[in-house]
């Protein structure tokens, strides 16, 4: 496989194992049990390893678009994660940026109680405190109101829960939902990396403010759901407001890349901001 040139710009890290997490190649460390069938891949405590680069599947695409913003920022490197399940991108980011010699300020969303309390966990796990970050429990949505989110019976398992299939749901809760505009004033300078994953509400959340996006975001990335139609429509809104588009591929599909073959499942938008911030 020949890899992105992106990942040059950063080193392997070598990791002293627990058995309780895997690990990626910068050294970041994921409890195996935030994913079902994870435990067979933790290495005995004790071990020194030094993780391979990341395989051809869609996870790729983010790693590639994670490493370019790491690498175009400066000062300090800010991100935020909605639907942020334990919060591995912001972690990742972290740790990119920290080879750098950058610090991070990040914001996470997350609608589970589980997986928030996760993405707290796994920030600690990797030297992060999350005391010094915004970790948000909520839903991000074009509203600030209370909003019915679906009960995870099976937290290890079910990263796909969404505000649009709440109504249909025997057992819900109730979350907060918080607007982009609001999330993104929480940052004290340019956003140099927006990753979505919001299972469907990006077609409600986003669209509403794509002024804002100009003005405070170097690059996006946004997971797609639901149909073709409205993927190419959230693509036009980006194509239409100035965004330099790095990567287009529509859901559930199979894609011949400089890196390989790579099934997506999800649609995947990755755009760079034309315009200075």
């Amino acid at each position: 496989m020949s890899h992105h040139p992106i990942f040059e710009r950063f080193s392997r890290a070598e990791t002293e194992t627990t058995g309780l997490h895997v690990y990626d190649f910068l050294g970041g460390g994921t409890r195996v049990s935030y994913n079902r069938g994870w435990a067979s891949h933790a290495h005995p405590a004790g071990k020194t390893v030094t993780s391979n680069l990341p395989p051809a599947n869609e996870h790729y695409l983010d790693w590639i678009s994670l490493l370019t913003a790491v690498s175009k920022a400066q000062g300090t490197f800010r991100m935020a994660e909605f639907g942020a399940g334990w919060a591995p991108w912001l972690a990742r980011g972290a740790l990119a940026a920290r080879q750098k010699g950058m610090d991070s300020q990040l914001l996470a969303v997350e609608a589970d109680p589980t997986h928030f309390a996760w993405a707290r966990e796994h920030f600690e796990d990797n030297g992060i405190d999350p005391d010094a970050h915004n970790l948000i429990e909520g839903a991000v949505s074009d509203k600030p109101e209370t909003l019915r989110f679906p009960v995870i019976a099976d937290p290890d398992v079910d990263y796909g829960a969404s505000l649009r299939v709440a109504a249909t749901m025997a057992d819900t809760i109730e979350v907060r939902g918080y607007t982009i505009d609001e999330l993104l004033g929480r940052f004290d300078g340019p956003v140099d990396f927006l990753h979505i994953d919001i299972q469907g509400a990006e077609y409600d959340a986003v669209p509403p403010v794509m002024d804002l996006l100009c003005e405070k975001v170097r690059a996006i990335m946004i997971g797609t759901h639901i149909n073709d139609e409205m993927h190419d429509a959230m693509a036009a809104r980006f194509h239409d407001a100035g965004w330099k588009e790095r990567l287009n591929l529509g859901r559930n599909r199979d894609n011949d890349t400089p890196w390989g073959q790579i099934r997506t499942n999800d649609g995947f938008l990755w755009f760079e901001n034309g315009r200075a911030v």
